[in-house]
């Protein structure tokens, strides 16, 4: 009898420790999904740096610096154009680059303009010929300047009868500056302008033209950018 009752007690000690061995792996699995779980959830909430991949693509909204710069520096650069036939208007162009910064550009006509030419008191010169027939468009000898890296286009000119050589009109008849501010100097004897930064607002309508300037001194340069709104 009493080995019987020591077998049953034997038997029922296996069972419960079978039992807590049992509940014991129960929690430690628990514990490890829970810890697993934990750890899935850190991972996604993961604030530190992106990975390579990850920044493949440029953040919505973010912009390249250096080349917002080079794109605000060609917007502000500015060309002076300029025809001179006797050296007045080179002077006068070479001054207002000096002051403004600008880039230079001569027009230079595929036959150049001698004394005889420019002979005012022969109404026969070749000078007063073209003056004469509207229709006259002068060759311009070289390439002619790309207006996309300026936003500011000084011209110069001299007047001849009353009016900008035929060779400018030759210019913008070629050269289109839409959307650009053009502001005009002149050198003349005596007549001005003479109404020549209408008829170059009529030969560019999509530009901006300013108010002209027949240039007697340098101070007058400085003056006239600043009342333009121009002056650096």
């Amino acid at each position: 009898m009493k080995k019987l009752f020591s077998m049953v007690l034997i038997a029922a000690l296996v069972f419960c420790m079978a039992a807590c061995a049992g509940t014991t792996n129960e929690i430690q699995s628990v514990g490890a999904e829970s810890s697993a779980q934990t750890e899935s959830s850190s991972a996604s909430m993961d604030t530190s740096a992106p990975t390579e991949e990850e920044t493949a693509f440029p953040v919505e909204g973010s912009s390249n610096v250096e080349e917002t710069s080079e794109m605000e520096a060609a917007e502000e650069k500015a060309l002076v154009v300029y025809f001179s036939a006797t050296g007045s208007t080179r002077s006068a162009a070479e001054e207002l680059a000096a002051l403004t910064g600008a880039d230079l550009y001569e027009i230079v006509p595929e036959q150049p303009y001698t004394d005889e030419d420019l002979n005012y008191n022969d109404h026969s010169t070749r000078a007063t010929a073209e003056q004469n027939d509207q229709s006259a468009r002068p060759a311009i000898a070289g390439e002619l300047p790309d207006p996309d890296g300026y936003s500011v286009i000084y011209v110069g000119y001299p007047i001849w009868w009353g009016d900008m050589p035929r060779i400018l009109y030759t210019f913008f008849d070629a050269v289109d500056f839409s959307a650009k501010t053009i502001a005009p100097f002149c050198t003349s004897g005596g007549s001005g302008l003479s109404g020549t930064p209408a008829a170059i607002a009529a030969l560019e309508p999509d530009a901006a033209v300013t108010d002209g300037l027949a240039v007697r001194s340098s101070d007058q340069l400085v003056q006239w950018l600043t009342e333009i709104g121009l002056a650096q």
